[in-house]
């Protein structure tokens, strides 16, 4: 499913919720059985077949020899059957810390389960996000058996005040509440155990999931439309509850801070720690004193105030089932305050003064300096091989740039190099640096679609409105760069309240994506009933191929097409079918096959979307008969027969 038919099937479905309630929850509990069906069905199929053959067996009625083979390939596939839809997603990982270790958090965390009467967390990991999270490890795949994982973020708890970790937590154990309703909470339980699988599916591979990849390709993403707004209703109601424990204008002031916390990162932190793998070779002993480090500068009003008008400028979209921070607030502000509730502080949102508690020094106590130590120590391993690779590119780069530079006092540089120069200067200094650079080549190829595209981002991330010019002409000049300039508009548009403009830019780069979606699968099989066309190279380009081929051993003929295509048509779709010289006896056919098209990919220059293929034996005649009715297809070489 591409994200447009994502988003037309969510939307639809949003407004029959909104005007039906209670059919809606019943199509989403029958798309929910639906799976579940699928699963115990092919499994029941498969031993109730075994069961019938090994009764036959017993009776008399079967063969030994065919109810043996039957039986064993029945038991394989109930096998598969479950190995795949068992699969257990990975455990989060983080430092784990207990009870005895941090007293204060888990009585907090008692505090906030009794009132929302959540099952009871099996394990509290402090990771290194700037996120806190509770996460469901299905232990039976789909079939469920839940294992309760509270993850809390050390640099958000380093950032934050201990009331506003608060709120964030009671938002968070609010999703494992039976206030959510038992309903809810079993489809929100479904999306994870299905989204789980689709994760763990994709990063192993695993064996047994191959044999059910349609079916499940399109359920699961089918599944999470159909549940979409649901799960967004929950983040509202997550909201409440927890609002209801700790007060509206706590609340509040926990998600903008979070905001406001999350640009101050972007814009000071993050930048500072990664200009550091110019000069050192390995990564800090504690990247999180430097992030304190940032924390205890007290940040300007103004800046907080530009950052939080930003983000109250977006919209809610259908990336994420969480709303936009200006749908939560107002949300919220129909809520009653608790009686007797103090009074908000007069700068909202409230970002923590250097000398406030942390919720890290407040809920870890003692145990925050071991807690920073063990992260410290994993995140440095986790990022020394890619600190080391990024510190050797920066030094190259720096050699590069001085290279360039004395190049260009001298004789001059060319498109490319200029090119090069600006990225370098970019990468080693700042966009600033890079923009005289960018510029100074556009002057000289205004059509230049990398060089419009990177002026545009460097302009619009200084608030500077004529960015937009630039991507529009990096867009108008390479289909390659539409979607990452309509991302760049949107995302500034929608930060400037430009709603419309925004959501224009959104649609152009989802109607590009689909042409690209649309095109991959049209291009990804070829055959022999496709239509095909002269594929219209010149003649010095086809002999240079036909010398190439020549040389190769294995080939006894080839030929060379465009495929006719409906989307994206001004791109060809070149087909290369070679006729393997080959025996009919030879054994490893497929292996053989699939020699002779790596060996071709790697040292014959085609053309580019040239897809190769080597026709086998049952496709050859097909192929001769189809290919030979098209003009100037036949590849002129003489191929050295297989040895």
């Amino acid at each position: 499913m591409s994200d447009t038919q994502f988003e037309q099937l969510v939307r639809r479905l949003e407004a029959y919720a909104s005007q039906h309630p209670a059919p809606y929850k019943r199509k989403i509990a029958l798309t929910a059985a639906l799976g579940y069906a699928y699963v115990l069905t092919s499994l029941g199929l498969a031993l109730g077949v075994s069961a019938w053959l090994i009764l036959s067996f017993v009776d008399g009625e079967s063969s030994y020899l065919s109810s043996i083979q039957l039986l064993f390939g029945l038991g394989i596939l109930a096998t598969i059957t479950l190995r795949a839809f068992r699969a257990r997603a990975t455990p989060p990982t983080g430092y784990e810390v207990y009870r005895e270790d941090t007293p204060r958090l888990f009585l907090l965390i008692d505090k906030l389960t009794t009132a929302l009467d959540t099952p009871p967390l099996h394990h509290v990991l402090i990771v290194n996000d700037l996120n806190a999270a509770v996460s469901q490890r299905p232990r039976l795949g789909i079939f469920g058996w839940y294992q309760n994982y509270l993850l809390l973020g050390l640099p958000l708890m380093l950032a934050m005040t201990p009331a506003q970790f608060r709120a964030v937590l009671a938002h968070e154990l609010t999703h494992l509440s039976p206030h959510h309703g038992r309903f809810s909470r079993w489809v929100y339980r479904t999306r994870i155990a299905w989204s789980s699988w689709l994760k763990e599916r994709h990063a192993r591979d695993q064996w047994g999931s191959a044999l059910f990849p349609k079916f499940l390709d399109w359920y699961a993403p089918f599944f999470n439309a159909c549940s979409f707004a649901l799960a967004r209703a929950q983040e509202y109601e997550a909201d409440r509850q927890a609002a209801g424990l700790v007060g509206p204008h706590a609340m509040k002031d926990a998600l903008a801070a979070r905001q406001v916390i999350a640009r101050l990162m972007d814009e000071l932190y993050w930048p500072a720690l990664n200009r550091r793998t110019i000069t050192n070779p390995t990564p800090p002993a504690s990247h999180l004193d430097e992030l304190i480090t940032v924390l205890q500068r007290v940040t300007p009003q103004d800046s907080i105030q530009k950052w939080l008008h930003e983000a109250m400028q977006q919209t809610t979209n259908y990336a994420d089932i969480h709303p936009a921070l200006a749908d939560r607030l107002a949300a919220l502000d129909q809520l009653p305050e608790k009686p007797n509730a103090p009074e908000p502080p007069a700068d909202f949102p409230h970002v923590r003064d250097p000398h406030e508690a942390t919720a890290a020094n407040y809920y870890l106590d003692a145990h925050a300096t071991a807690t920073r130590a063990a992260l410290d120590r994993s995140w440095a391993e986790s990022v020394a091989e890619e600190w080391q690779q990024k510190h050797e590119e920066m030094a190259a780069a720096r050699a590069r740039c001085q290279s360039l530079s004395d190049k260009s006092a001298t004789v001059g540089l060319s498109i490319n190099e200029l090119w090069e120069y600006a990225c370098q200067m970019e990468a080693l200094e700042s966009g600033r640096a890079a923009l005289p650079l960018l510029q100074q080549l556009l002057a000289k190829v205004p059509a230049h679609a990398e060089a419009n595209l990177a002026v545009g981002r460097l302009l619009l991330a200084q608030n500077d409105q004529a960015g937009l010019l630039y991507l529009e002409k990096a867009l108008a000049a390479d289909r390659k760069a539409v979607i990452p300039a309509c991302q760049l508009a949107s995302g500034y548009l929608e930060r400037r309240g430009n709603h419309k403009e925004s959501m224009r830019y959104r649609v152009k780069a989802q109607r590009q994506q689909q042409q690209l979606l649309d095109a991959e699968a049209e291009r990804s099989t070829i055959k022999p009933g496709d239509s095909f066309e002269p594929h219209g190279l010149a003649a010095e380009v086809m002999a240079g191929i036909a010398e190439q081929l020549a040389s190769k051993p294995g080939v006894q003929a080839a030929y060379l097409v465009r495929k006719k295509v409906q989307a994206l048509t001004s791109i060809p779709c070149y087909a290369l079918v070679v006729i393997p010289h080959r025996a009919w006896y030879e054994l490893d056919a497929d292996g053989s096959n699939q020699a002779l098209q790596e060996k071709i990919r790697t040292t014959v220059t085609l053309p580019e979307d040239t897809s190769i293929l080597i026709a086998d034996q049952l496709m050859k005649h097909r192929w001769i008969n189809t290919l030979k009715a098209v003009p100037q297809s036949a590849i002129r070489c003489t191929p050295t027969a297989a040895s």
